[in-house]
């Protein structure tokens, strides 16, 4: 891994960048590895200046029992990068686990709601009728409905769903109904646990404690953690296990297998939201292919209202998951001037690796096992894909050719400025 010279503060806020343009010197993107503790301090120290309610830190425990609690009393999740361990859930537990593997027997699914039973019959009749970019979330959404239950969390199809161009559907009930899963998705999904026991837990899982909660766990891991001082409930179960995940990959690519999952997502009470409503974080796994990857940028000036969207790598082993990359080496290729596309720069990346790319950074991973952390969160309209300028304008740039056609914006200028457009 190349030195990393210094750890460059976060990204200015919404609030400070009116006052300025985009001639200000836009942070770097900061890279370490978790078992640098130094370097992780400083860079959580740098980063609590413009965000003061959130702490990056580490936890690791070897080979003993201890109970997770939230150090500032708000909200604390762990991402597990390295080991395996077990976490007791009691009775009485629930999770939106169960829509990739099944969970365990001693788990039971609640009953559907009428109200979600009714507009999934819609849907399901209605089908025929759906705009073409929205029939894959549709599927999968419908893909969970199993009778009587409902397995799992249909937010992320949701956030897929919005990007679209309305109406969704030529048949206006069946567009209404779409809409209407926006109120409904929060209590969808849940199964519940009839007695107390230890599961396994390893890398790539979610713990989250938040307010007065304990959270018991044993085994020998490292954790990435975020503490947020402001939040003392939490929207999202207490542990969340990639195997018991949809997989969202959508496809395959030549030698590499796909992998997509979401422990924590984007929740949006209504088409168009802009605001971060109980959004602060958001996290997904995936493995990340050359050949379907795109390169991109999210603006530096915040879209709708909080802060500009901070992306964050956390890079897993694949062989934790089996999964086959057949030699390839895992990097992260990064444009840190929007307006110079000839400059880029390529970071080689391992297991335990820790990035930090601030909004305003173009980037594109290659070949890379990693559980994509965001702050605060994967904002809706906020990704713009730019192989097509960087062919442009970067002839020996590495751009995806095959991506020209994602490109959603007139130009980038149109980006460095407060009042960017949607």
């Amino acid at each position: 891994m190349p030195a990393q010279a210094g750890i460059h503060p976060p990204p200015l806020c919404f609030a400070r960048l009116l006052a300025c343009r985009y001639t200000v010197a836009m942070p770097k993107v900061s890279i370490m590895h978790m078992r640098e503790e130094r370097a992780l301090k400083t860079f959580s120290d740098a980063f609590r200046e413009e965000h003061p309610a959130l702490r990056f830190g580490r936890y690791h425990l070897h080979a003993h029992e201890a109970e997770l609690v939230s150090p500032l009393g708000g909200m604390t999740v762990f991402w597990l990068y390295e080991g395996r361990g077990e976490v007791f859930l009691p009775a009485g537990y629930r999770t939106k686990e169960g829509d990739g593997s099944r969970l365990p027997a001693e788990y039971t699914p609640e009953a559907i709601d009428p109200a979600l039973a009714e507009t999934l019959a819609i849907l399901r009749d209605g089908q025929d009728t759906l705009a073409e970019g929205a029939r894959v979330p549709v599927q999968a959404i419908l893909s969970r409905w199993h009778g009587d239950v409902f397995l799992g969390d249909f937010a992320g199809d949701l956030w897929k769903l919005e990007h679209l161009p309305a109406p969704w559907s030529g048949d206006p009930r069946v567009h209404d109904a779409l809409e209407r899963l926006f109120g409904l998705c929060f209590a969808a999904g849940y199964s519940r646990k009839t007695h107390a026991s230890w599961e396994p837990i390893m890398e790539g899982d979610q713990l989250i404690v938040a307010g007065e909660e304990r959270l018991r766990v044993r085994g020998t891991f490292a954790c990435l953690t975020l503490d947020n001082a402001n939040r003392h409930t939490s929207h999202v179960p207490a542990a969340m296990r990639l195997r018991f995940l949809k997989d969202t990959s959508g496809g395959c690519n030549f030698d590499f297998d796909p992998f997509r999952r979401l422990p924590l997502t984007w929740y949006m009470d209504r088409p168009g939201q802009q605001d971060d409503g109980v959004n602060f974080v958001n996290s997904h796994v995936v493995n990340i292919a050359k050949e379907t990857s795109p390169s991109h940028f999210h603006p530096p000036h915040c879209i709708g209202e909080g802060c500009a969207q901070n992306e964050f790598y956390l890079v897993l082993d694949p062989g934790a998951y089996a999964l086959h990359t057949h030699g390839r080496r895992p990097s992260l290729v990064t444009y840190p001037d929007l307006l110079d596309l000839s400059r880029f720069e390529e970071h080689p990346l391992e297991p335990g690796s820790f990035v930090h790319i601030p909004p305003g950074t173009g980037h594109r991973g290659l070949d890379v096992f990693v559980n994509v952390i965001t702050i605060p969160g994967f904002r809706p309209h906020n990704e713009y894909y730019m192989d097509r300028d960087i062919a442009d304008h970067c002839s020996n740039g590495p751009y995806n050719a095959d991506l020209f056609g994602l490109k959603n914006y007139t130009s980038i200028r149109e980006f460095l400025t407060p009042a960017a457009p949607r």
